[in-house]
């Protein structure tokens, strides 16, 4: 009896890893595929090592009102659900369009939380070897990037790779 429930202990641990994995990367496999135009930083971190920090333009959520400077209000608003309303531009990239803490009937969008200045919506991030990680920030400093993420109909998202823009030979760079 003892070793039954030892094993099913042992089961149901490894089932529930499973379960996360496959959550965190569904977006990947069921996902819409968009392209968000992003900049980046190359931190360092001792513990989670390295990674590109990607930016938005839309994560900051008081950048709408920045005349409020009501603390206990940001504070109340932390943790809360949100979402940021995607329009796809005539080159097919998405743009922000709005914010909304209800959930969109439809059309794409990214769910996120509310961290008191921000919101995070879990693609913030993208993990890559050391020397990528360093390649990457430096073409990004001279150069356009495009992030390439998927995302399901949920507003659950995930990032699938960063393309760095450089122009053919002969054209002229633009940011």
């Amino acid at each position: 009896m003892k070793l039954k429930l030892i094993f099913a202990a042992a089961v149901f641990q490894i089932l529930a890893v499973i379960a996360m994995l496959a959550y965190a990367y569904a977006p990947i496999y069921f996902g819409k595929e968009i392209l968000l135009q992003t900049t980046l930083y190359d931190p360092r971190d001792m513990f989670r090592g390295d990674y590109v920090r990607l930016s938005y333009g839309f994560a900051g959520i008081y950048e709408l009102d920045k005349r409020d400077s009501n603390l206990s209000k940001r504070q109340q608003l932390h943790g809360t659900k949100i979402y940021a309303v995607l329009k796809q531009d005539k080159d097919g990239r998405y743009k922000f369009d709005k914010y909304s803490f209800e959930r969109p009937n439809g059309g794409t969008f990214l769910a996120g939380r509310v961290d008191y200045n921000t919101a995070n919506f879990g693609i913030e991030a993208f993990f890559m070897p050391p020397k990528k990680a360093q390649q990457m920030e430096r073409d990004m400093m001279e150069f356009n990037a495009t992030a390439v993420i998927s995302v399901m109909d949920n507003g659950k998202a995930r990032i699938k790779d960063i393309v760095i823009e450089k122009p053919n030979a002969g054209e002229s760079r633009g940011h």
